[in-house]
């Protein structure tokens, strides 16, 4: 049921997705609240602001009664992707710092604390957040996301653009290999 969940969601089906997410949870009641957390997530996708932000209480609720860092940074995370849904960037930026504090190699929070910055008109910082993660720990970091994002504010912070994506290249290819999709890169 999870496997078809995932499926759907990937064509988009976001109603079906959703409905069976709903049905994994009658299965799974102690994955409550990380399903509850991803179908906010489903609701902030298509722009459904007020319907995520309710799964987000949601999940306040269910992991209110848990202990624990993971409960609360999935909780610490919804905020700030609902702040990110609502284009409230110093909100956001605000969390997702939060989180970093109590797990400085989370590399969600470290790739979105990072947009949000660039969102706040501090281009140098968040490029600086940027090339920190994947000069600290290439393994963890170099991901299409992040390299997404670098290659974007390179493009935006310097006409040296190309040569500092040909280095994010090479520094992939030693690490990941032929396998790695480089169009995250922007070479062509």
């Amino acid at each position: 049921m999870y496997s078809m969940a995932n499926c759907l969601l990937m064509m988009k089906d976001y109603v079906l997705a959703v409905d069976a997410y709903r049905t994994v949870i009658k299965y799974y009641p102690q994955q409550e609240p990380q399903l509850l957390s991803g179908i906010g997530r489903i609701f902030l996708q298509i722009g459904d602001i007020k319907t995520a932000e309710k799964y987000f209480q949601d999940v306040e609720k269910a992991t209110h009664k848990l202990d624990g860092l993971q409960s609360q940074i999935m909780v610490l995370m919804n905020r700030a992707f609902l702040h990110l849904g609502q284009n409230n960037f110093a909100e956001a930026h605000r969390f997702f710092t939060e989180i970093l504090r109590i797990d400085s190699s989370n590399a969600v929070a470290n790739n979105n604390a990072a947009v949000c910055l660039l969102y706040l008109g501090k281009l140098k910082d968040s490029l600086r957040q940027l090339e920190g993660m994947v000069q600290q720990d290439p393994k963890h970091y170099l991901h299409e996301s992040v390299l997404f994002n670098l290659t974007t504010m390179y493009e935006l912070e310097s006409s040296r653009s190309m040569q500092k994506k040909q280095a994010l290249l090479e520094a992939v290819a030693i690490k990941e290999g032929d396998s790695f999709n480089t169009q995250c890169l922007k070479l062509g």
